[in-house]
């Protein structure tokens, strides 16, 4: 019997415009077996809100904070693409896995690697979807003004970035270890609490800010709110080491999570362990 990691691949490889043609698909093949499960998009999306809208108050001392809403919207913003993000690489690769589609979907001409690329464009495309819809519900709810700065979408690129990494390290750990599916949402919560989702990590004691600087997106939400709060130039943020910190960590990430992830992938193609 020939193993799904040694079928051969077309001789002459796929050129660039059938690769993202490929990708393409895959991602389109992705959302469309996300929104199948459109009924629970609604209470997502209500639940998220309602949170940090009930914790807002709470941290204003029984009233919202237009300042602070407006400084930690970003934060919040990262938390919902985030957990979207980890919810559907892990729990949907683990559900994909037991069902025997996952195994499936890699049987095509396809290498893995593309399929991985369409997968995470998805969940990426629900999240931010996910994330705007919220965001843009509570600018309207509690009439917060939002400054923007086109240097802004640097920094949210990299957040982006950094999430989708973490994503993938998770992705990629469910499928070695199948019961990290039920700490997704402790990790989330943990990492809602220092991103900046509820306060900016600035008032945060010195260790404790140090140290969360490790987290996703918490770097990246930070220089958008030195950006668009502190009215630093992007000069400053590069040469205050914010911007260049962010970066690494964004580059990091994600190749620590590709790295996992295709490893997990190819271990379980080699051993027969995604059906």
């Amino acid at each position: 019997m020939v193993a799904v990691a040694t079928l051969p691949r077309p001789a002459g490889g796929f050129g660039p415009a059938a690769g993202v043609r490929m990708v393409g698909n895959e991602t389109v093949k992705a959302l469309q077996v996300m929104w199948s499960h459109k009924a629970t998009l609604v209470p997502q999306l209500g639940f998220m809100a309602i949170m940090f809208w009930v914790i807002q108050f709470f941290l204003g001392g029984g009233r919202v904070l237009d300042e602070l809403v407006a400084l930690t919207l970003f934060g919040f913003w990262a938390y919902v693409v985030g957990y979207l993000a980890l919810l559907r690489m892990a729990a949907g690769v683990l559900e994909e896995k037991f069902t025997g589609t996952l195994e499936q979907s890699l049987l095509g001409p396809l290498r893995p690697a593309v399929v991985s690329i369409g997968r995470l464009a998805a969940v990426l495309t629900e999240g931010l979807v996910t994330a705007l819809v919220a965001s843009g519900v509570t600018i309207l709810v509690f009439t917060v003004a939002i400054p923007f700065r086109p240097e802004a979408l640097i920094p949210i690129l990299l957040t982006l970035v950094d999430l989708a990494g973490f994503a993938l390290l998770i992705g990629g750990l469910a499928l070695v270890v199948n019961s990290i599916g039920s700490i997704i949402h402790v990790i989330q919560s943990v990492l809602m609490l220092i991103n900046g989702t509820f306060i900016p990590i600035y008032v945060f004691p010195d260790w404790l800010e140090t140290l969360v600087k490790f987290a996703p997106s918490t770097l990246g939400v930070d220089v958008i709110r030195r950006l668009l709060f502190a009215e630093q130039s992007l000069g400053e943020v590069w040469s205050g080491g914010h911007l260049p910190l962010a970066i690494l960590h964004a580059a990091a990430m994600f190749a620590l999570g590709w790295v996992v992830y295709q490893g997990a992938i190819r271990r379980g193609l080699r051993d027969g362990r995604l059906g």
